[in-house]
């Protein structure tokens, strides 16, 4: 029995009534540029490897940024100012988490290591004591238990080859964040309040606030985000809110998915989702590739860029509500209690022509991903990632290597013919079987 959450977040938005005037939309573009540049004096100064001890939990920055007067120059309230410095230590912690992705890959395919060696490399990228005594050469050092768990770890290895090849992989992927958007800036509950139909938010002179008529009457006490489009004269407030999530009835059993690019989903039992998913992705793409040369080539006076952003925000909008119509449709079809779904690559293959390429890099499978675990968790639906690699090689009957033929899929060992995606949704649906089967408590299938 999988243990259920009660709650999840989504985020909800509320919409000016009246256009925003050219004024106050300045005066709020000025904060969100304020906010860009605390970011970016966060991430110069404690996004490199000497900063990794201070940015966890965050407190030294946020004290230490308090004293360096950047806030008094900016003359930006607190009530934005902080929270644009804890932004920017998440985007830290994001970065240096993708670092320690990325030489972990580099560890596994290394092939000049041994087991021990990639132990105690393991070991050290995990324990942050270590981690960061080791990437400022022995400034610091562990504490504690650390101390004599570390030492034993470095017995048997030249931990000092080892410590210079992390430093490398460190320099190697290590890039310091930076932003150029000014588009919006968080607020805390003390920089705003709804009140006359409408939101206050305060102001860069003191005392002030700048009052936005909404079209609704909701009122919120958490932290928003004030998201800005100047060229429509118009905002967004961003809500993070805790929704109850919920247990619907007969949702039960296991579905196993191929996901493509053509055909959005097909199930183990060979039931098609999305099926027109490709002419919307062509019609984007098409779009972006016919307009797009035009409109660089003057951006900065160009007079179309309203119309082309119209346009393509028109595009990705049928697309996006013809992706959750279909999740939507399929979940209430099939009813699920657990999904599985392959790890799809990060680059997809290229095709043959430059107009399939384009449609390739423009694949937008990771809002598809995105909106089929909301969508399931709303539903309390668990889903579960399986290894992808050769899944669409391997017969889904006898587990022997067949041939993929005009999207047909034949198996020379056992004779089995079957559409090449539902092939893969049953080659989908027995690998996840088998992580759950591994997973397990004991005396439990």
């Amino acid at each position: 029995m999988k243990e259920q959450k009660n709650t999840i977040f989504k985020t909800v938005y509320q919409y000016n009534q009246t256009p925003i005037s050219a004024a106050d939309m300045e005066k709020l573009l000025e904060i969100a540029r304020d906010c860009m540049d605390v970011r970016n004096y966060v991430y110069d100064r404690y996004g490199g490897i000497r900063a990794l001890p201070k940015i966890s939990p965050g407190y030294t920055v946020q004290n230490e940024m308090t004293k360096s007067g950047l806030r008094e120059r900016l003359n930006l309230p607190s009530v934005y100012f902080y929270l644009s410095i804890f932004d920017a230590l998440g985007d830290i912690k994001s970065q240096w988490a993708r670092v320690k992705n990325e030489i972990g890959k580099n560890i596994r395919a290394n092939p000049n290591l041994t087991p021990e060696e990639r132990h105690y490399l393991r070991f050290v990228m995990k324990q942050s004591q270590c981690f960061e005594m080791v990437l400022v050469g022995g400034e610091s050092a562990p504490t504690g238990k650390w101390i004599r768990i570390y030492e034993s770890m470095r017995e048997g290895v030249d931990a000092h080859r080892l410590d210079q090849y992390l430093r490398r992989q460190v320099r190697r992927h290590l890039v310091k964040p930076h932003s150029e958007a000014a588009d919006g800036f968080p607020a805390s509950p003390k920089g705003y309040r709804y009140g006359d139909h409408g939101i206050y938010l305060a102001m860069k002179e003191r005392g002030k606030r700048l009052f936005i008529p909404l079209t609704d009457n909701n009122r919120y006490t958490r932290q928003v985000y004030i998201r800005l489009y100047p060229e429509e004269s118009k905002l967004t407030v961003n809500v993070p809110v805790q929704v109850r999530q919920r247990h619907p009835a007969g949702y039960d059993g296991e579905l196993g998915l191929a996901v493509g690019l053509k055909c959005m989903f097909v199930t183990d039992r060979g039931r098609a989702y999305g099926e027109r998913y490709l002419e919307y992705q062509s019609a984007l793409t098409d779009y972006v590739r016919e307009k797009l040369p035009r409109h660089r080539r003057n951006m900065k006076y160009n007079p179309g860029t309203k119309k082309y952003n119209a346009g393509k925000a028109r595009l990705e909008k049928a697309m996006h509500d013809y992706v959750n119509a279909e999740i939507n449709r399929m979940l209430e079809t099939e009813k699920p209690g657990t999904v599985y779904l392959p790890k799809l690559p990060s680059a997809p293959k290229a095709g043959f022509s430059h107009r399939i390429n384009a449609t390739m890099n423009m694949w937008q499978r990771g809002y598809v991903r995105s909106r089929l675990i909301r969508k399931c968790a709303e539903r309390s639906v668990e889903v579960t990632e399986v290894f992808g690699k050769g899944i669409s090689n391997q017969c889904s009957g006898c587990g022997a290597e067949g041939e993929k033929k005009q999207e047909m899929f034949f198996c020379k060992a056992c004779g089995m013919e079957l559409s090449e995606r539902e092939n893969t949704a049953r080659n989908v649906l027995k690998r996840g079987r088998g992580i759950k089967e591994e997973t397990a408590p004991e005396g439990k299938s």
